[in-house]
């Protein structure tokens, strides 16, 4: 994922993250692959590219859900429906 991790939006950020895992298997289908095999220009196998990206996905998971409870832990408006 790199230096970059925690920069921008947590939701962007997992979003584009969720991109990344179809991404993996999606190409596995495309090219026909296994999921042992290192593509040709990359340093690992499609498994370990999804491991990977699988990591990031929950990375970023966590860092919205602190955000969302940043936000949420403010007391609840009254309720005025009463």
């Amino acid at each position: 994922m790199g230096k970059f991790k925690d920069e921008g939006d947590p939701a962007l950020a997992l979003a584009e993250e969720c991109a990344e895992v179809i991404q993996v298997i999606t190409k596995i289908n495309r090219f026909k692959g296994q999921w042992h095999e290192i593509p040709p220009g990359k340093d690992k196998s499609r498994w370990d590219e999804l491991y990977s990206e699988m990591m990031d996905v929950f990375y970023q998971w966590h860092r919205l859900l602190e955000e969302y409870d940043n936000v949420h832990d403010e007391p609840e408006p009254p309720d005025y429906t009463q």
